[in-house]
C-alpha cells in the first residue's frame, strides 16, 4: 500500500465526500506531498489550523484518538513509517487513509512549497455588501451570492422527508431583480414570512443545479433571505350608493 492511498470511502451527506473522491486521483509519485495534500485539504474543508491539525495526529498517535471540535481522528493500524487514520465528522465517519509519519510531521511547520495552503479565507461580511450580484451574471459553482430582487412567483407548499426521515415542508419562490430570474427553495417556518411582490434581500448563497436547472440555496450557517419591503396590498374598494 502506497502512502495516502485512500483505503475505503463511506456515505457522507454533506459535500466534503467531492474533495475526497478528488484526492484519489492525485499522482501517486507525489508520495509524502500527497499524504500532505491530503490532510491540508481536510483542514481547509473542516477550519482546523495546520499546527491543530498535526497535534491532533499527534494525539491519535499516541492515545488511539485526537479530535478537533467536531472533526475526529482515530488510530486503526501503527506502522513503523506509516499509520492508517479513520476520519469522521460529527460522529459520522467519512473516510479511511494511510499517512506517513514523516508526512504528519511536516504540519507542523509547512514546506515553503505548501505554506499558502490549508489556510480557509474567510468572507468579510461588510466586504459581501459591496459585491452585488445580478441574477442574469449567476453562474452554476458560484458562492457568496448577494443582491436583492422581487419575488415575482410562489410555487404551492409540499411535503417532503428528510434523508433523516424528518418530515419537512418545502416551497419554491421566483426571483426577479429585472435581469433575469432564478428560483430560491425556502423551508418551513420561512415559507409563510415571504409573498410575491415582496422585495427581498438575498446574502451568501450558492448556484447550484437541480434537475438540470440553476437555483439558489442558501449557506447553511451564514445565508439570509430577509424582506426588505413587503408586497403592497390591494386597496379594497368601498361601493357607495
Amino acid at each position: 500500500m502506497k502512502f495516502g492511498q485512500f483505503i475505503t470511502e463511506m456515505s457522507q451527506p454533506t459535500e466534503e465526500i467531492d474533495m475526497t473522491i478528488a484526492l484519489r486521483y492525485l499522482p501517486k509519485s507525489r508520495g509524502t506531498d500527497r499524504d500532505l495534500l491530503y490532510m491540508l485539504q481536510l483542514g481547509e474543508k473542516y477550519d482546523i489550523a495546520p499546527p491543530v491539525f498535526h497535534a491532533a495526529m499527534l494525539n491519535a498517535q499516541e492515545r488511539g484518538k485526537g479530535k478537533c471540535g467536531k472533526f475526529a481522528i482515530e488510530l486503526r493500524q501503527r506502522g513503523d513509517t506509516s499509520c492508517v487514520y479513520m476520519f469522521s465528522y460529527h460522529g459520522k465517519p467519512f473516510g479511511q487513509a494511510e499517512i506517513a509519519n514523516q508526512s504528519v510531521e511536516k504540519l507542523r511547520r509547512l514546506p515553503e512549497q505548501f505554506s499558502g495552503l490549508g489556510i480557509r479565507k474567510r468572507e468579510d461580511p461588510n466586504k459581501l455588501e459591496k459585491r452585488e450580484s445580478s441574477i442574469r451574471d449567476l453562474k452554476f459553482g458560484l458562492k457568496g451570492v448577494s443582491f436583492k430582487a422581487h419575488v415575482v412567483k410562489k410555487s404551492d407548499v409540499r411535503a417532503v422527508t428528510s434523508k433523516d426521515g424528518n418530515p419537512l415542508l418545502v416551497c419554491s419562490v421566483t426571483l426577479s431583480d429585472g435581469t433575469g430570474e432564478i428560483p430560491l427553495a425556502i423551508w418551513n417556518n420561512q415559507i409563510n414570512t415571504i409573498s410575491e411582490g415582496d422585495l427581498v434581500e438575498i446574502r451568501d448563497a450558492r448556484v447550484r443545479s437541480f434537475r438540470g436547472e440553476i437555483q439558489l440555496s442558501l449557506n447553511r450557517k451564514t445565508g439570509a433571505l430577509n424582506v426588505l419591503q413587503p408586497a403592497k396590498k390591494q386597496a379594497v374598494a368601498q361601493i357607495t350608493n
